[in-house]
């Protein structure tokens, strides 16, 4: 806040410029995964991306032949749909909204929380996608222990986290800003303590990859790329 000077000064809040101050704190994590995706699909955020592509082209590096593909998080529905064109494709999806919304075959999306644990399969995966959901979960090393279980001998786990070392990120940090980080994270990692988690975890990176392709982007992932993309395999 600034102070004006002089004796005079008048350091009180009117009740004017109170009323414009925020009245609650800022809160993470998503409580109704149902009015999470109303709210979203109401601001126009639920349009196919550069993102789903990159996904599924980093599953077909996994996996280059048609195979098994379980997507953690099917979301608006984008990556499941890409992946199911090549592979036969699974998915888990907290939210009954969004899977009422889909407008494809939904027999192999199971409705369950990924804080609760896995869902019973009858399959073990050649790749298990976790898009934009190590940062909804409250015990993500757990998660990731647990997705081993469900991969095959040599299989692959393919994550994507959003980048909060991003540079107009760090930006907006150093002018005193938070930065418009979705309020759906429970958790803000940077990208080494995710890399840290996942040896943690028992992985492996194999690759780590830019959503985007731009030179800055490949070059310094950490600090120009919004989205970072994992191949793990368990070590």
């Amino acid at each position: 806040m600034a102070h004006a000077s002089g004796p005079s000064a008048d350091l009180t809040i009117s009740p004017q410029r109170h009323a414009t101050m925020p009245e609650e704190p800022r809160t993470f994590g998503v409580n109704d995964s149902d009015q999470y995706w109303r709210d979203r699909k109401a601001a126009g955020r639920t349009s196919e991306k550069r993102v789903h592509h990159f996904i599924r082209a980093m599953v077909d590096e996994c996996v280059p032949e048609p195979g098994k593909v379980l997507i953690c998080g099917v979301g608006d529905g984008h990556e499941y749909r890409l992946c199911a064109e090549r592979h036969q494709t699974w998915g888990v999806e907290m939210s009954r909204h969004a899977i009422e919304q889909y407008d494809f075959a939904t027999d192999r999306i199971e409705n369950a929380d990924l804080n609760s644990g896995f869902p019973p399969f009858d399959s073990h995966f050649d790749a298990i996608t976790v898009s934009m959901v190590l940062h909804w979960l409250t015990n993500p090393e757990q998660f990731l222990h647990e997705a081993e279980s469900l991969l095959c001998k040599g299989g692959s786990l393919v994550v994507v986290i959003p980048n909060i070392t991003y540079y107009r990120h760090r930006l907006r940090f150093l002018l005193g800003h938070f930065p418009p980080i979705s309020a759906s994270h429970k958790n803000f990692q940077t990208p080494a303590e995710v890399e840290d988690l996942f040896r943690r975890a028992g992985y492996r990176i194999l690759k780590r990859a830019a959503s985007k392709p731009a030179l800055k982007c490949r070059l310094f992932p950490t600090l120009f790329a919004t989205d970072l993309g994992y191949i793990l395999q368990p070590s």
